[in-house]
């Protein structure tokens, strides 16, 4: 998944200054987790009061052979058998509340995370909820393998000591707690030890794939060799699962199980591809500022012009779809083809581009001796392919994707650069 995509959620909150944002797709997880709990695991635990949700698995199965040999219902099959079988609405509210858990767990895990990523001075840009759980958007790589090490493990930890949390509170209170309270802290402490060996896995970019680097890293003492090593350690695990998937879709017949597989198993093979390249691309762009990819011949627009005017001599003449705004050398806005195309076409004569264009804000600005690893990074995660290059209030330029490829191409062309 893109990173201007995950940079696109809903704003949430924002905790240790980090922003916290949820993407549209997080919504399918929360109906499918609390549906999966309410229907299935729930069902099961309330048969052994409260227990681990495996074990209610024969006592469902003994249920039914016994429901159907003798033509009664099941409420009377669980009196006959002291099975205390919860009201419905019972399972959909500790479904909800165990999906909403899983946000909790996943965010707390990123949190630590980007907590002491920030400790060792990497900038974090926020953390984005997604269907695959979470994910820190971290603002650089770490400087040594130890700082490396100590943001990857930070994520386990914070699961782990969830787990065994939650592990207290089910056996120490065990005899204390209702049933209901039992089944949600025993899932509780299963999802994040669950959680915790998973993001084991030296797959990278999972955090025992960033684990594996660090050692790396320590080893041969190359960040590139160590990502390209620990890259593909993560398309081979990629590889497992997908695997995976392929069979129980061949032994079982297409399911759920078997397509979350694979999906999982390509995303996770994308991911540690794309990683790999974002090293490269990194070291290609090391020691390179604005001023190395800045387009100084920009054409700008008034903001007394009609909206007709620039449709016809800028928009089609021109054949650009975003334009800066500049009024007596200053960057007042920019003026793109969407926010013209949604003024009514009739008004067009009458508007003004000052009446359609968007303020600039500093943050969406960059100065020519910024380096372009980081303008790249506030390219494809804004959502446009061009930034003003502003400096003090005066534009003096503009940097695109577009131009910044292109340099790359040339230096890789000459043998210049890493």
């Amino acid at each position: 998944m893109a990173a201007a995509s995950l940079a696109s959620g809903l704003p949430i909150a924002r905790i240790f200054g980090i922003t916290v944002r949820i993407h549209v797709t997080w919504l399918l997880i929360f109906l499918l987790l609390t549906f999966s709990l309410a229907s299935e695991v729930l069902p099961l635990s309330s048969m052994v009061d409260g227990g681990p949700w495996w074990r209610g698995i024969e006592v469902s199965r003994e249920m039914m052979r016994y429901t159907q040999g003798h033509g009664v219902s099941r409420e009377a099959v669980a009196r006959r058998m002291g099975v205390d079988l919860w009201p419905w609405w019972q399972y959909w509210v500790l479904g909800v509340v165990g999906s909403l858990g899983l946000f909790v767990c996943v965010l707390a895990h990123e949190l630590a995370h980007s907590v002491v990523a920030k400790r060792v001075g990497i900038p974090v840009e926020g953390i984005t909820l997604f269907i695959f759980g979470g994910m820190a958007r971290i603002g650089g790589e770490a400087k040594a393998p130890g700082d490396e090490f100590r943001v990857a493990a930070a994520g386990p930890l914070m699961s782990l000591a969830l787990g065994l949390g939650a592990g207290l509170v089910y056996w120490g209170l065990y005899d204390v707690l209702p049933p209901q309270a039992r089944a949600l802290m025993f899932y509780f402490a299963f999802l994040n030890i669950l959680l915790m060996a998973f993001n084991l896995v030296p797959g990278f970019p999972l955090d025992g794939g960033r684990l594996l680097r660090a050692a790396l890293w320590k080893l041969l003492n190359d960040f590139r060799r160590a990502t390209y090593v620990a890259s593909w350690f993560g398309r081979g695990v990629a590889g497992i699962l997908i695997a995976v998937g392929a069979l129980e879709f061949l032994v079982v017949g297409f399911g759920l199980g078997a397509l979350w597989w694979i999906i999982i198993g390509l995303f996770l093979y994308q991911a540690a591809k794309g990683s790999y390249q974002q090293v490269q691309l990194r070291e290609a762009l090391a020691g390179l500022t604005v001023r190395d990819a800045l387009e100084t011949d920009v054409t700008t627009v008034p903001p007394d012009l009609t909206l007709d005017a620039l449709v016809r001599d800028y928009f089609y003449r021109r054949r650009r779809r975003s334009f800066p705004v500049v009024d007596n050398g200053d960057l007042v806005g920019m003026v793109r083809l969407k926010d013209v195309r949604g003024l009514a076409q009739h008004d067009w004569p009458i508007y003004r581009v000052r009446d359609a264009m968007r303020p600039v804000a500093p943050s969406a600005t960059v100065g020519p001796d910024d380096d372009l690893e980081g303008v790249l990074r506030k390219l494809m995660q804004g959502d446009g392919t061009h930034l003003p290059v502003v400096e003090d209030g005066r534009l003096v330029g503009m940097v695109s994707q577009h131009d910044l490829m292109n340099l790359l191409e040339i230096r890789k062309d000459l043998g210049a650069g890493p």
